[in-house]
């Protein structure tokens, strides 16, 4: 969501307001900055608000091995704060930069080349300011809201994520607050005085819970750490989990086993077990129902499985046969 626009950041007026550290800066026809020899590009100046989270910048580097990074440098005359570091295509492309460090500073984006020497650096535009995640706080890094292996997540790549939610309000019933994580790195995550810490695992979604007050609302502060060179996906964070009780268990002549999970656990897994062998498998129904026909005999659990909402459990059943 965009929350403020950058002076002159497309270039329509030309260089107005924009400035050059270096051999030399030029405009081309596009309109577009063409700055070589390692010349940095200053943007010009531009009040950070107090929700923005990230801007977008269009750039590229023609050649390989190329780093830009990417700094505020306050117009007071502050010390500068980085911001990003990219190792930009050859094509002209945007690319999303974290601006939660510099959030309620009057600035001016250094766009420097920094090994770029010899080749040249293009900037077709800057802005605008943008609050990715509308009513969360993001301190540092910059998160993205992408699919990832699957799921709406949001991302951090190869920097560290911090960011704290919006209150979430605490149903009756609810015992953590939750989400998933997946890919390479750590994940830290704490509401309501208790904190937990998780891996996260490229091969499969990993939960990560943190125990809450029974009542009321509660925020979740979470700090994401990827592996270098790796992502690391986030989904459904602060999602209120409840331990889920299995009722009215009954098995049909038939072998259909049904029961009552409740409302909130609507959508889970479950399934009917012989041991280690699954002979049947359903969802729990809107209602809370379940309803599952199986194959087999003899002595058998019907298991509530885990998911994002729900902590699971099991009931002994009896198949017919």
């Amino acid at each position: 969501m965009p929350v403020a626009a950058v002076p002159n950041g497309d270039l329509s007026a030309g260089l107005a307001g924009w400035a050059a550290v270096g051999p030399g800066l030029s405009l081309v026809a596009g309109p577009i900055i063409q700055a070589s020899d390692n010349t940095t590009v200053l943007t010009p100046p531009l009040e950070i608000p107090p929700t923005a989270q990230a801007i977008t910048v269009v750039m590229g580097v023609p050649g390989a091995n190329s780093v830009v990074q990417v700094s505020a440098r306050p117009v007071d005359g502050g010390v500068g704060i980085p911001l990003a570091v990219i190792t930009p295509d050859r094509a002209v492309r945007a690319w999303s930069v974290g601006v939660g460090a510099a959030r309620g500073r009057t600035v001016r984006l250094a766009i420097d080349p920094v090994s770029s020497l010899g080749r040249r650096l293009y900037v077709r535009s800057v802005g605008p300011v943008r609050e990715v995640l509308p009513g969360w706080q993001v301190s540092t890094g910059l998160p993205e809201v992408r699919r990832a292996w699957g799921r709406r997540a949001i991302v951090a790549q190869d920097a560290r994520l911090v960011m704290r939610t919006p209150d979430v309000g605490v149903p009756a019933g609810t015992r953590f607050l939750g989400l998933a994580v997946r890919g390479t790195g750590v994940v830290r995550a704490a509401a309501g005085g208790r904190a937990a810490r998780v891996s996260a695992s490229r091969a499969r979604w990993t939960a990560l819970r943190v125990p809450v007050p029974r009542r009321g609302s509660a925020r979740m502060s979470v700090t994401a750490i990827p592996a270098p060179g790796e992502r690391l996906a986030l989904s459904g964070v602060a999602t209120p989990v409840r331990v889920v009780r299995l009722r009215g268990v009954s098995v049909s002549g038939a072998g259909v086993v049904r029961a009552q999970a409740g409302p909130a656990a609507a959508g889970a897994r479950v399934e009917v077990r012989i041991g280690s062998r699954v002979v049947g498998r359903a969802t729990v129904r809107p209602g809370g129902a379940v309803v599952v026909r199986t194959r087999g005999a003899g002595p058998a659990r019907l298991v509530l499985r885990d998911d994002a909402a729900v902590i699971g459990t099991s009931v002994p059943v009896v198949l017919p046969g």
